[in-house]
């Protein structure tokens, strides 16, 4: 007699995203997505680089007309405060009625905290931080109450993702507290962008090292989703298939840079690997690898390089089977989980130990003593629970 399968009770909540629009150039797409969301004014924040390597934004400026406010290009690398606080200024300053982000993470999370800032009428770092959660778990006093975000936010962004971090799925956006090498956080119901257009010809202007390691980012998101006690049947078919894409579309990206379906389906396999992004519990990989990026200053992609193999072979004896299904999904049966991701990003002429990025040893300390502390390292699948342990994963990613 077949026994009965155990009744799961689920809720998923869709964000506020409206459309994802994949494959065509975005001075095509733009121009309709700002006449349907009726705005006036729209405020660019870019990358420096690509700004200064692409003809793209007087394409932008020609095709937008009377509705192009200005371009403001000064986020840095994990998205300082001080650069944000300079975003909002001047989208206030022209009067801004709609974001529209260009760039990788960090541009599309300082729109996201303008947009806070604009619709929470806030004026000062003071009141900023009010809203912040810090990676040692404690908050502002307004964080997280999303009783404040009972209205549809008065500003919205569009982002243009040129990297593959997956920024753009998220309601949730980290700063950087540059005098502490710390990251705090900043949540809200509506944050996520509203459009997404997906420009696989604009991202040839990414450096090579960036797009692929941003991709081991997001297939990071997906690992550590199908992996987190959250997951459920309808988001783990798009985390499987997610690494299924990416299996397969990284390489071609890796040997011809310019073939544009590859680089579409880049970006399609983010797509289903953020799916779930912010409704599903990461863990160590995640965790630690704010860690790394706050305090030692290593880009979030090769964060996710070094620390995803790392956490999955010290996770091995408690999540066998799914581990199987992730190799099985790169496409190594027979090989372990850690093995299968760690030979995909080698693949990719990728770093894969911390040695490579250059931390120190005598860092792994500080290091271990700060992530044990973060709430996301907290949801481990297998659970840490003391610096000793983040030590033992940090010598395994140490090479």
């Amino acid at each position: 007699m077949n026994q009965s399968l155990e009744l799961e009770s689920i809720q998923f909540n869709y964000s506020a995203l409206e459309s994802v629009n994949s494959g065509a150039a975005v001075k095509s797409v733009l121009p309709g997505l700002v006449e349907l969301m009726g705005a006036e004014r729209v405020f660019l924040v870019a990358s420096r680089t690509l700004s200064q390597t692409t003809g793209e934004f007087q394409a932008l400026e020609d095709v937008l007309g009377d509705h192009y406010a200005g371009l403001f290009t000064e986020i840095g690398a994990h998205t300082p405060r001080a650069d944000v606080l300079k975003a909002l200024q001047a989208a206030r300053d022209t009067g801004a009625d709609v974001l529209v982000a260009l760039g990788g993470g960090s541009i599309i999370d300082a729109c996201k905290v303008v947009q806070l800032a604009i619709d929470q009428d806030i004026q000062t770092e003071a009141e900023l931080l009010q809203y912040a959660q810090l990676g040692d778990g404690s908050r502002g006093p307004k964080a997280g109450d999303y009783s404040l975000f009972s209205k549809p936010s008065k500003i919205r962004q569009i982002a243009v993702p040129t990297t593959l971090s997956g920024a753009e799925f998220s309601n949730n956006a980290g700063v950087l507290d540059t005098q502490k090498s710390a990251k705090e956080g900043y949540r809200g119901i509506d944050l996520c962008p509203q459009h997404i257009i997906y420009d696989p010809a604009l991202s040839v202007h990414t450096p090579e090292w960036l797009w692929l390691s941003t991709a081991i980012r997001s297939l990071d998101h997906a690992i550590e989703g199908y992996c987190s006690v959250d997951s459920h049947a309808y988001l783990d078919g798009h985390f499987l298939h997610a690494m299924r894409l990416f299996a397969e579309s990284l390489p071609q990206t890796k040997n011809n840079p310019d073939d544009l379906g590859a680089r579409s389906l880049n970006q399609q396999a983010v797509w289903l690997a953020c799916c779930g992004l912010g409704t599903v519990a990461h863990g160590g990989s995640h965790g630690i690898g704010y860690i790394l990026g706050s305090l030692c200053g290593v880009p979030h992609g090769y964060t996710s390089c070094v620390m995803l193999p790392a956490v999955l072979e010290w996770n091995s004896q408690n999540n066998s089977q799914q581990q199987k299904a992730i190799a099985d999904a790169l496409g190594h049966p027979g090989q372990s989980a850690a093995d299968a991701v760690r030979n995909l990003i080698a693949s990719l002429d990728l770093p894969t130990t911390l040695q490579q990025l250059e931390v120190q040893s005598d860092q792994l300390p500080a290091i271990a003593e700060r992530a044990i502390k973060h709430p996301v390292v907290r949801n481990n699948p297998r659970r840490l629970e003391s610096a000793q342990q983040v030590m033992e994963i940090l010598q395994i990613a140490w090479g």
